[in-house]
């Protein structure tokens, strides 16, 4: 029976363990010269090496050198072993010479440790290495091939420092290979490690009022020392630690009770207890609890945290840039939510990047018709936690650019809802790269066609919808309608190994009115369930998914595929069986589809039939209410008609140009008056007071008054759209 632990702290408990905590080492993870930040290590200095033979860095008033003897040392990377998270065992120095030395300089007299780490990604297994500070020595045989940053070897020394004077440790052996390195920590062989959750986990696991911790056995281990702490502030959690009390247990696992906070960082410390007594204290390991969104939130980006517990950006005027601008609150950084005290249409000058994580766009906000981000797109790349709500986004072709119009490459725990895309020459949204995302309940629409994208000669077709990828990826409750291709576009891509990637959820979306392209490419695994497809007057092929398979040697591409329609052609069909609505080019040795579905969608699904009602009676940026545009898209989509052709293909329903359509909607600029919030903290004065808040008092803002995990500023937008 597993232990549950409280969140309390006994003061006897307190005073017997404040005496011996460590404070946190300084670690270094050596790396070739390649700029990449997936190669970095959570929690780690990033010290990258092209080729020399003494090398330095400086931090916390330590100076830390390497020095090649008898040989230069080389960085590399091996980008393969990135697959499997080896972030520290993928990349390091070599050296061929005789020894490497490492210096250290601004040590305060007395003990100290150093610790190394050794990884050969490739190759023979190499020889053994010798650690030695003066005649004190440590062995170890470098690990090959290791997939985790814990299977790395390592080599461990104590040594006294003198005040004033350098210590120098060497590593001797042939062949040497040193991941990194890590100062006055306790040995990397006696302490736990594989925590979970893991090290910076923003999303763990208490939906029960529990976390459970783990971590990976210890070889002698007689027994662990627990230890936990929880603040609002990350860095004061991790000083607490210094008077938790530790929690005794014999497994190497624990259920600890927290409160339901996402607000609240955890800090959590395992020591070990060896057969001689001997205590090794571990890492300082952190974690966040997850909390959905939004109400309503599904899919693998439910857990979005957003700008949650920071601060509020408003968003004054219309410019492009500036105080006040909507550009300046995106690119800011920390935790935000940005608002709008100011309805109208954003007409941006260059590319918004949203690059910043912890962000919250609360496009419910706005007075008026609400908010259009117009002629150049609004994208995100490799941030994190983000919530994008009731935007609209409709790029256009003034800029002479070929655009996207909205995206979230490379981005993690993110999510996209009740957005309007339209009028883009690239795709319209784009997710390539992505991790835990989800894009739902949002139009996306009239992709522009013949439009002058500068990767395509004069006059070619484009006009696609998305190109999407994510492990995983939810992709649910959308409309794509008057888009000539891509709807969508399966781009799981390849991992670092040139394996095929991407775990992607398609289902009950609604799709109308393509020209020559459904939905194809491919990802290693995808579920395309109950989505509903209606071909329109442009429409020539009658299929609703094509696999393709190009490169078969990269490894499977899958897929489970179960009561989509293709309107008069096919009914709800599948899993097994002939599938009508499906081609597939190419081919592959391991079956197209299986008859279960690969992992849990988390997303309330219906029969595609009832998917189309609903879809089209909740899409869009439809708060205060949806525009006209969108609003013909959504009657041409109930009615099968388009009400438009493009000027240059002449095809109905693909706009060329936003001018074939007519162009943007005038949305009205309309500012909020001065007393509507008088303390700025996003929520308004009547809304504070109805509540039992105080409208001057901005701090009410980020606290959760009555307990359900959204802050009151949260539970103000909520309840706008809710």
């Amino acid at each position: 029976m597993k232990s549950v632990v409280p969140l309390s702290l006994s003061l006897l408990a307190v005073l017997a363990i404040a005496s011996d905590l460590p404070a946190q080492p300084l670690r270094y993870d050596l790396s070739g010269k390649t700029g990449r930040r997936d190669a970095e290590s959570y929690d780690w200095r990033e010290w990258e090496i092209k080729s020399a033979e003494t090398v330095s860095q400086q931090a916390d008033g330590l100076s830390v050198s390497l020095r090649g003897v008898g040989a230069p040392l080389e960085g590399f990377l091996n980008k393969a072993g990135l697959v499997t998270g080896g972030t520290l065992v993928s990349d390091g120095v070599t050296c061929q010479g005789e020894a490497i030395e490492i210096t250290l300089t601004g040590l305060a007299a007395g003990k100290h440790s150093l610790a190394t780490f050794h990884n050969q990604p490739s190759g023979d297994s190499p020889s053994e290495f010798v650690l030695a500070a003066g005649d004190t020595k440590s062995t170890v045989k470098p690990a090959n091939d290791a997939k985790i940053n814990a299977d790395a070897a390592t080599a461990y020394v104590e040594f006294e420092a003198t005040e004033g004077e350098p210590a120098v440790v060497r590593l001797t052996g042939e062949g040497l290979v040193l991941n990194g390195v890590e100062i006055d920590g306790s040995n990397p062989a006696l302490r736990a490690a594989l925590p979970t959750p893991t090290h910076g986990d923003g999303h763990a696991d208490a939906d029960e009022g529990t976390v459970a911790l783990s971590w990976r056995p210890v070889a002698g281990a007689t027994g662990y020392q627990v230890r936990h702490a929880a603040a609002l502030d990350a860095d004061e959690a991790e000083q607490n630690l210094a008077t938790a009390p530790a929690v005794e247990t014999t497994e190497p696992s624990l259920e600890l009770s927290v409160e339901k906070n996402s607000l609240l960082s955890h800090a959590w410390r395992v020591d070990t207890v060896g057969a001689d007594g001997a205590v090794t204290p571990g890492e300082s390991w952190t974690f966040r609890t997850r909390s959905l969104a939004f109400p309503g939130a599904e899919g693998y980006g439910r857990f979005a945290r957003g700008g949650r517990g920071g601060r509020v950006i408003k968003v004054t005027n219309l410019n492009d840039n500036g105080p006040g601008s909507f550009r300046a609150a995106v690119e800011a950084e920390g935790p935000r939510t940005v608002v709008f005290d100011v309805s109208g249409r954003i007409v941006l000058n260059d590319r918004l990047i949203i690059r910043n994580g912890d962000l919250t766009i609360a496009g419910q906000t706005a007075p008026g018709m609400g908010v259009c981000v117009s002629n150049f797109n609004l994208g995100a790349i490799g941030a994190e936690d983000l919530v994008v709500r009731y935007l609209r986004v409709r790029p256009g072709d003034t800029s002479g650019k070929t655009l996207d119009g909205m995206g979230l490459a490379s981005c993690d725990h993110s999510i996209v809802d009740h957005c309007s895309i339209s009028w883009s020459h690239d795709e319209a949204f784009s997710s390539r790269g992505a991790l835990n995302i989800t894009l739902q309940r949002t139009l996306i629409s009239e992709a522009l066609n013949i439009a002058g994208h500068k990767k395509y000669g004069e006059g070619s077709a484009h006009g696609f919808a998305a190109s999407i990828g994510g492990d995983r990826g939810s992709f649910h409750h959308n409309l794509l309608a008057h888009c000539a291709g891509r709807n969508w576009s399966l781009a799981g891509g390849t991992d670092q190994a040139n394996r095929h990637r991407g775990q992607l959820d398609l289902r009950n979306n609604v799709v109308y009115n393509w020209d020559y392209r459904t939905t194809d490419g491919g990802a290693r695994l995808v579920q395309f369930v109950n989505n509903y497809y209606k071909s329109g007057p442009a429409s020539r092929i009658k299929y609703y998914l094509k696999p393709q398979y190009e490169n078969p040697s990269f490894g499977p591409q899958q897929y489970y595929v179960e009561g989509n329609v293709m309107e008069g052609v096919t009914g709800p069909e599948g899993p097994t069986g002939e599938l009508v609505g499906m081609r597939v080019q190419g081919s592959q040795p391991e079956p197209v589809t299986l008859p279960e579905p690969f992992f849990e969608h988390h997303v309330t699904t219906t029969s595609a039939e009832q998917a189309y009602d609903d879809v089209l009676g909740d899409v869009g940026c439809n708060y205060p209410k949806l525009d006209e545009h969108d609003q013909r898209v959504i009657r041409e989509t109930r009615t099968g008609t388009a009400t438009y052709v493009g000027s240059k293909s002449g095809k109905p329903g693909l706009p060329d140009s936003q001018k074939d359509v007519g162009g943007w909607d005038d949305y009205p600029e309309v500012h909020r008056d001065a007393d509507f919030d008088s303390d700025n903290d996003g929520m308004p004065n009547e809304w504070e007071l109805a509540s039992g808040l105080d409208p001057n008092d901005a701090a009410d803002g980020p606290l959760d008054s009555n307990g359900d995990g959204y802050t009151n500023l949260e539970a103000f937008l909520n309840g706008l759209v809710d």
